[in-house]
């Protein structure tokens, strides 16, 4: 029996899943659970233990691009302090790119995961708000863009 982590875990095979039994955290390597002593199935554990870390990692990524999502406002106001404008404006447009972007590359790369688990409802709709919210903001600057540059090219023909 073993209570401890495997080498796998090391080596980046996901080895670690939730006991059916008691939902308690062991080793897929394990002959039977450590804290209430069902018997694991290995290849179900493997199964588990693989959904486990890809639940892990989309949730993680989640976390990344709402931290990511809340530094535009501060390169926006960036934009408007003498010296670091030309930051707060090359910060502020790469995010409003690339944001959506990795919102709509998080949807695919995860969408086939099927799971009850809290977290990745969360990040799942935290995603979807982010992805919206910031594709909405592109869409509103590149208008505003346009329609300041269409202003200006109509008072330079006058």
């Amino acid at each position: 029996m073993s209570d401890g982590f495997t080498v796998g875990a090391a080596m980046g095979t996901p080895t670690i899943f939730e006991c059916p039994s008691c939902r308690e955290t062991i080793d897929a390597k394990a002959e039977t659970c450590r804290f209430c002593g069902a018997k694991v199935d290995h290849d179900a554990a493997l199964k588990a233990a693989a959904l486990l870390s890809r639940v892990n990692q989309a949730c993680s990524d989640a976390s990344y691009m709402k931290s990511t999502a809340l530094v535009l406002p501060v390169f926006f106001v960036l934009r408007f302090i003498p010296f670091l404008s030309g930051l707060g404006s090359l910060g502020f447009w790469a995010l409003l790119i690339v944001i959506p972007a990795w919102a709509l590359r998080w949807w695919l790369k995860y969408r086939k995961i099927e799971t009850d688990d809290a977290d990745f409802s969360r990040a799942r709709g935290r995603v979807l708000a982010i992805g919206i919210t910031v594709s909405c903001l592109l869409v509103i600057f590149v208008l505003l863009f346009a329609v300041s540059v269409l202003l200006i090219a109509s008072q330079g023909m006058r």
